[in-house]
């Protein structure tokens, strides 16, 4: 029997550092069942122990076998790491000190003591024989490491990285503490060496999450923010439900300012280490700029619970109500940001705003006399609401004061409104020529490409003339400016520079050749067009001015002339953009617009120009072309006649006729011909 059992414990001795435990344990119970006491079958049955680091189950099995034969027994390595596994560090040096025993000059024991004395909090001793340890072999990597780590735990970082060095200089092959060298590297702010060693160690231990973190951290702290996600994602890669990762990936879009991101992130970090998770602040203003206020809510309370004298965190559930339109509780938390801190004068101007969208207007004033306005970007925006609360409360100069200052600002960006209420505000003062001035100088400043509003100045000038409140030649003055300005404005629109080519359908009779032979225009009468869209007292107001409109109806392509009769023909301009000069395209005028009753606005809204008046409702033509003529009425250089179009039904004799009386190779002539159910035109 026993010669069975020594069999089978020979074959187990070289299978013992093997990875089928399983059934070397199998083997080794059976034995023990049988003979309790057999020494080796103990010793084996610790090494496995070990090996599955089950570290009590080991020390019984080893104790055993040094009963059975303290003499042959060698393995208090493995028992004293055994016991230092569970912390019972006395013993473990116990063994450490066997091993001396039986060999003196063993720098493995020296260094394994070195680890034990380290965990008692004796550094003096641990570092006494470490260096022991490297006194007997000077190549004993294990030691240079383990001296590095403890410098490295007492942040002495620099002899840290001399010892690590030191080691890897050994034999770079083997040497693994990369980790802990790139660390070092990265406390002394050495970053490049930092990233060097973490990457060669994530190389060798591809599943090491946590490096890869750190990793991200280091980029994210160099502001290197596309490698940081880089690294962030791997380690989410290699554990999906590592906290600290995503945790550190949705900072990074937080500081971008990614906040659908920054929010998904957060909330996964959350969800996976919730018990820890402590950025509720950063998910919560997450959660704000993504519109989810209830949500955000809940985080800033969160917050609140940790530090009740948190005054941003209230702030912030405020403004989460306010923008939530619910002014009566942000207003709650507003005064408790306040009470906790009253020169957090942010707070003022939100607080302001809720009690102007309740139209407390007392109490806007009030708060936004207390915001400091040097740390408030939108400065514009308070100066508003000043301007209209104190519109409400009647104190008109110091509306108009804070009016100026918008446009102080905004300069040739201010919108009409400002404008308007700065007229509406002369008026209740009775200030009428205050109104002129401010009507003059909205159009002298304007540059803006919003809607431009001189039909609006034009209604509302034309109220305060059947007032008698202002002079009619003072109302001419502002009328023409209003019309100059127009046209101008209109000159510059890109779309309408586009047009190189009108068309003009004319009956064709000697008059009409006269009109193309000396390059004049067929004016339609403005006067005539604008009964449609003004009543007889406007129009009898604005007579002397329109008395210089000259318009000329056209379309913007070639139409069927075969529709038209048959004595039609189609003349084609080119025309050149000049100045003073508006294209406008016909469409129904906005019957409801703004000027016709003069009101307090507090928005910008939709306004017009003067030459909309100018559109032909009835869509005879496409376009009109409006013009001021200043000189010669008749002749208009920006129109040169390009080409004529024939009907198919002209005959060779008029076509003759057309020819000699134009005497000009410049002009071509097309006729209409029908093929296949379309018309063509072809040269003649």
């Amino acid at each position: 029997m026993n010669n069975n059992i020594n069999t089978l414990l020979n074959e187990i001795s070289y299978k013992i550092n093997g990875d089928e435990f399983d059934k070397t344990l199998d083997i080794l119970d059976n034995i023990l069942k049988k003979v309790p006491k057999n020494y080796r079958a103990n010793l084996y049955k610790g090494q496995i122990c070990v090996e599955k680091k089950e570290f009590q189950e080991a020390i019984k099995y080893f104790e055993e076998a040094r009963k059975v034969d303290i003499k042959t027994f060698k393995a208090y390595n493995l028992l004293g790491i055994s016991y230092h596994a569970i912390g019972e560090y006395d013993k473990a040096i116990n063994c450490f000190n066997e091993i001396l025993k039986i060999t003196p000059n063993s720098c493995s024991a020296y260094n394994l003591l070195g680890i034990t004395y380290y965990k008692k909090n004796d550094y003096k001793k641990a570092i006494e024989y470490f260096n022991k340890s490297i006194e007997i072999n000077p190549k004993y990597d294990k030691a240079y490491n383990n001296l590095a780590l403890f410098y490295y735990r007492n942040k002495n970082y620099d002899i840290a990285i001399k010892f690590f060095e030191h080691s890897k200089s050994l034999d770079e092959r083997i040497f693994k503490a990369y980790d802990m060298l790139g660390m070092s590297y990265y406390k002394i702010g050495n970053y490049d060496k930092g990233i060097e060693c973490l990457i060669k160690f994530l190389q060798h231990n591809q599943n090491s999450y946590k490096i890869a973190n750190t990793l991200g951290a280091i980029y994210s702290y160099l502001k290197d923010y596309d490698k940081a996600i880089k690294y962030f994602t791997k380690a989410i890669e290699i554990n999906p439900k590592y906290a600290s990762a995503y945790n550190n990936l949705a900072s990074i879009y937080f500081n971008k300012k990614n906040f659908d991101k920054a929010a998904l992130y957060f909330d996964k970090a959350k969800r996976f280490s919730e018990n820890y998770f402590s950025d509720y602040y950063k998910l919560g203003f997450s959660y704000y700029s993504k519109g989810y206020y209830y949500e955000a809510i809940e985080c800033f309370k969160k917050v609140i619970e940790k530090n009740e004298n948190s005054y941003k965190a209230y702030n912030l559930i405020g403004l989460c109500y306010l923008s939530n339109s619910e002014y009566e509780k942000s207003i709650k938390y507003f005064e408790k940001a306040i009470e906790i801190n009253g020169e957090y004068y942010e707070v003022y101007n939100n607080l302001a705003i809720a009690y102007f969208n309740l139209k407390n207007y007392a109490k806007t004033i009030e708060n936004f006399n207390l915001t400091n306005l040097e740390i408030i970007k939108d400065k514009l925006d308070i100066y508003n609401k000043l301007a209209i609360s104190y519109f409400y409360i009647k104190d008109y100069n110091k509306s108009i004061e804070y009016y100026n200052k918008i446009m102080s600002k905004l300069n040739y960006k201010t919108p009409f409104y400002v404008y308007n209420n700065l007229a509406i505000l002369y008026y209740l003062k009775k200030d009428y020529d205050s109104i002129l001035k401010t009507y003059h100088k909205y159009l002298d400043n304007y540059k803006s490409e919003n809607n431009f509003a001189s039909y609006n100045i034009f209604l509302l000038s034309y109220n305060l003339l059947t007032k008698r409140l202002i002079k009619y030649n003072d109302f001419l003055i502002l009328f023409e400016k209003c019309l100059i300005k127009s046209i101008e404005n209109n000159s510059h629109n890109s779309d309408i520079n586009n047009i190189s080519s009108i068309y003009e359908i004319m009956e064709y009779d000697i008059e009409t050749l006269k009109l193309i032979l000396e390059n004049k225009i067929n004016f339609k009468n403005s006067k005539e067009l604008l009964k449609d869209k003004l009543n007889e007292k406007q129009l009898k107001a604005i007579e002397p001015i329109i008395n210089k409109i000259k318009l000329f109806s056209f379309n913007s392509n070639i139409k069927n002339i075969s529709d038209y009769g048959n004595n039609t023909i189609c003349i084609e301009y080119y025309f050149s953009k000049l100045n003073s000069v508006a294209i406008i395209k016909n469409s129904d005028n906005n019957k409801e617009i703004y000027g016709k009753q003069a009101k307090f606005i507090t928005e910008d809204i939709k306004y017009d120009s003067l030459i909309s008046i100018f559109s032909d409702n009835k869509r005879t033509y496409d376009f009109n072309i409006l013009f001021l003529i200043k000189e010669n009425i008749e002749k208009f250089g920006g129109l040169k006649v390009k080409a004529i179009y024939l009907p198919n039904n002209c005959n060779e004799f008029d076509i003759k006729l057309i020819k000699c009386v134009l005497n000009n190779d410049d002009i071509k002539l097309y006729k209409a011909v029908k093929e296949n159910g379309s018309v063509k035109y072809l040269l003649i």
